[in-house]
């Protein structure tokens, strides 16, 4: 075997490796937060797909392999940001016909069929000051409503949001999964939260 040849072997088993590693778990949470944020089952199971795809031939990219989650998670968002952007973006050049027709697109609506792949009662709590403690079903309430309000926000606040409450990620992790310095998501978070406070009252 010539060395272009073993390199490339070498360069196959280690892709193989990886995408056997990250199926066993990360892939599983890589999941979990697609859907959290997309709110559509195969949205967020194309986007894992495709961050799959993107791993393998980035692996390169990776200098820690400790660190793999972590940058796949990252993938992942990154993959959903751009889905998010999208579907803003048809919206806003193609919404009129869903309206003219008497649809609904509705990407939230397997997600609160099944009240989210995440814990999202921590954010329901925080745009929620006044609450009466162990009310349950009120929490169901207020999931169902904030995933439908969590679509009117700008990608990244959606984001910042999913991952820090829904996902219990630190603020510095948030900032890495959104490629944004610490001040910028914070002010994600910041932004995020009083205009989803607006929107839940909206619906409320």
């Amino acid at each position: 075997m010539t060395t272009t040849e073993l390199t490339v072997a070498r360069g196959a088993d280690a892709r193989s490796r990886l995408l056997g590693e990250l199926a066993a778990g990360p892939a599983r949470r890589g999941y979990a937060v697609a859907y959290d944020l997309l709110g559509n089952r195969a949205e967020a199971e194309e986007a894992v797909q495709e961050a799959l795809t993107r791993a393998c031939e980035n692996i390169g990219d990776l200098r820690d392999h400790a660190a793999a989650p972590a940058w796949f998670l990252r993938i992942v968002t990154t993959m959903c940001l751009r889905t998010l952007r999208r579907r803003r973006l048809r919206r806003s050049l193609f919404g009129w016909l869903d309206r003219k027709d008497g649809g609904t697109a509705a990407p939230t609506q397997d997600h609160i069929a099944d009240g989210g792949a995440g814990d999202l009662a921590p954010l329901v709590h925080a745009t929620d000051a006044v609450r009466e403690p162990g009310d349950a079903l009120a929490d169901r309430e207020r999931v169902h409503a904030l995933l439908g309000s969590l679509d009117g926000l700008p990608a990244k606040q959606r984001a910042a949001l999913v991952l820090r409450y829904g996902h219990d990620l630190s603020v510095p992790e948030v900032a890495q999964m959104l490629g944004v310095e610490l001040a910028t998501a914070k002010t994600h978070l910041v932004r995020g939260l009083a205009r989803l406070r607006d929107l839940m009252e909206e619906h409320r």
